[in-house]
């Protein structure tokens, strides 16, 4: 007579693939860690750009006031200094001036040519073509002017044809008093603390996080092996096999059919 007895299933069966994974946790860490390196990377890559292009717009400013001509993207940068085009350009204005071909130019474009009259010899001047003459020549016209200028302009003069005006130096060129430089400075102080505050806050949001779920984890493992140690002691009280009794009885039998198979019939 077989007798087969069978071991009741307990009420909770852990696994280890409930409990948190130790190489996991350290890919998340490393993946965290990679993304901190990644970001400060970004910061330093977008810091360097901005103060290279503060020192770009600082020097264009500088050679314009000075009358230099500074070519960017094949267009050149000025500042009219006086108001003989007012009110289509004002003083302080900084344009562009795209050089172009002469044979284009027309009546009521505005050109940027080097002037041959006597007190402003070499200097730039922005006016309206007024006329353009049969020899080749152009008639120029400020705006604000009630004649034309006393030269023709020669093709070989001209620098290029006004393309529009520069709003980002002119917005920086209301800076230049000493008191608005003084008040853009502690503007760009102020920002650039804020950011800094607003990085270490986010730092400090994330690390609490990670925190939180490390915690979190923990917690979870020991109340998991909490109810297993409950579990186990509910089992023995009762008189019922655990796992690892069910575990040994079975090899124990195993071993014992085993022994009966191999005496002689």
């Amino acid at each position: 007579m077989n007798e087969q007895n069978e071991a009741p299933e307990s009420g909770l069966q852990p696994s280890p693939a409930d409990l948190p994974d130790p190489s996991e946790t350290a890919e998340n860490e490393e993946a965290a860690s990679i993304s901190a390196r990644i970001i400060k990377g970004f910061n330093i890559a977008l810091s360097v750009l901005l103060v290279g292009l503060m020192l770009l717009l600082g020097y264009i400013m500088l050679c314009s006031v000075r009358g230099k001509v500074v070519s960017v993207f094949g267009r050149c940068i000025l500042q009219v200094v006086t108001g003989s085009m007012e009110p289509s350009i004002h003083t302080g204005d900084f344009i562009f001036v795209e050089k172009t071909d002469p044979a284009s130019l027309q009546t009521g474009d505005i050109i940027t040519y080097y002037s041959e009259q006597s007190d402003i010899y070499g200097l730039l001047v922005t006016h309206r073509i007024h006329e353009v003459r049969e020899d080749g020549t152009f008639l120029t016209m400020g705006d604000a002017n009630p004649v034309p200028d006393a030269l023709p302009v020669r093709p070989d003069q001209i620098l290029g044809r006004y393309t529009g005006k520069a709003r980002l130096f002119i917005m920086l060129g209301t800076f230049a008093d000493a008191r608005k430089l003084i008040l853009l400075a502690v503007m760009i102080a102020v920002s650039c603390t804020a950011f800094y505050e607003l990085r270490t806050v986010m730092q400090l949001g994330k690390q609490v996080s990670q925190e939180r779920k490390e915690r979190l984890a923990a917690e979870q493992e020991a109340s998991m092996r909490e109810a297993i140690e409950r579990e186990v002691a509910r089992l023995e009280a009762e008189g019922l096999p655990t796992e690892q009794e069910d575990q040994h009885d079975t090899g124990t039998l195993d071993e014992a059919k085993d022994g009966h198979s191999d005496r002689p019939v």
